[in-house]
C-alpha cells in the first residue's frame, strides 16, 4: 500500500512560511556526537558526501548522533537511508526531541536478533524514550540500556516496537524515512517505506519531549549513508538562557520611547 503524507492546515501553513519547496538539507551546520563507553569501540566517524546533502557513519563504533543543533518543534522530515555493505547487523536509526544525551526519542532498526550484557536486542523497529543518563559511568550496562529494544530497563521506555524474524533491515537497500513530530500536541508519528510498500506505520502520544533536536543515530553498524532530508514546518522553541535579561528589556522599551518623543518634537518645529 503507497504512502500518502497526511498534513494537517497547521502542517500546511507553517510549511508554506519556511519554502515553496523543501529542498535536501544541507548538512555541513550538523556535529557530531558519541557517547563513548570506557572500553568500548571507536567514536563515530561522519563524512560529508559533496554537496553536503548525503552523510556516512563509515565505522562500527559506540553510539553516535548527527545532530542538526535547531530545538525544534511542529515540522515533518523526509529522507532515505541504507547500509552499504554485507558487514554486521547492527542499529541504525534517528533521534529527535533531542534535548542532551541523556533526554530524546529514538527511532532504532536492528537488523538480526542479539544478546548483550544480559538484554536482548529483537530483530526489527523501535521507537524508545530515555529519560536519564545514557552515560552513567560509561560501562557495558549503560550500553545495553542502548541495546536493549524488548522491555522498558531503568530510565529507557519502549514506546513501540516492530519486532519479528523478517523485519530486519536489509544490506544495500534504499529505505525512506518520515517523521512528524508534534504537529498535533504530543503526537509522533513514522512511516517507513522501501519504494512503494509499506514497512511501519505508527502513531503515538507522548507529552515529554515536545521540542528539541533531530538527528540521525548510528550504533555499532559500519557504512551506514543518510541521504537527501527534507524539513517542512517546524518553529524554533528560543533557548530561555538564552532570552534577553528583565533590565536589557525595560531599558530597551525606554529607549525606543525617547526615540520617538524626540522625533514628535523636531516634526513640531
Amino acid at each position: 500500500m503507497t504512502h500518502l503524507k497526511k498534513f494537517t492546515l497547521a502542517g500546511l501553513l507553517m510549511a508554506s512560511t519556511i519554502s515553496a519547496q523543501a529542498a535536501p538539507i544541507d548538512l555541513s551546520s550538523w556535529s557530531a556526537s558519541t557517547l563513548d563507553f570506557a572500553g568500548g569501540q571507536a567514536a563515530g566517524n561522519w563524512e560529508l558526501e559533496a554537496g553536503n546533502t548525503v552523510v556516512v557513519q563509515t565505522l562500527n563504533a559506540d553510539p553516535s548522533f548527527y545532530l542538526n543543533n535547531l530545538n525544534q518543534t511542529q515540522y515533518s522530515m523526509d529522507g532515505t537511508w541504507e547500509v552499504t555493505t554485507t558487514a554486521d547487523d547492527d542499529y541504525m536509526g534517528f533521534v529527535f526531541g533531542y534535548q542532551n544525551s541523556s533526554n530524546f526519542y529514538l527511532f532504532d532498526w536492528k537488523q538480526g536478533n542479539q544478546s548483550y550484557e544480559g538484554t536482548y536486542a529483537n530483530e526489527g523497529m523501535t521507537i524508545k524514550k530515555f529519560e536519564g543518563p545514557t552515560d552513567d559511568g560509561l560501562t557495558d550496562l549503560s550500553l545495553a540500556k542502548l541495546w536493549e529494544n524488548e522491555d522498558d530497563m531503568d530510565y529507557m521506555t519502549v514506546l513501540a516496537t516492530n519486532h519479528s524474524n523478517t523485519n530486519g533491515w536489509a544490506d544495500n537497500a534504499v529505505y525512506n524515512f518520515h517523521l512528524d513530530f508534534n504537529l498535533n500536541p504530543g503526537e509522533v508519528s513514522i512511516v517507513i517505506m522501501q519504494g512503494l510498500t509499506e514497512l511501519w506505520n505508527v502513531t503515538l502520544n507522548d507529552m515529554t519531549f515536545t521540542s528539541g533536536e533531530f538527528g540521525f543515530y548510528n550504533y555499532s553498524q559500519e557504512k551506514v549513508k543518510y541521504a537527501g532530508f527534507e524539513q517542512s514546518g517546524g518553529v524554533v522553541v528560543p533557548d530561555p538562557t538564552n532570552l534577553p535579561e528583565p533590565t536589557t528589556l525595560v531599558l530597551l522599551g525606554l529607549g525606543l520611547a525617547g526615540l520617538g518623543m524626540s522625533r514628535r518634537r523636531k516634526s513640531a518645529r
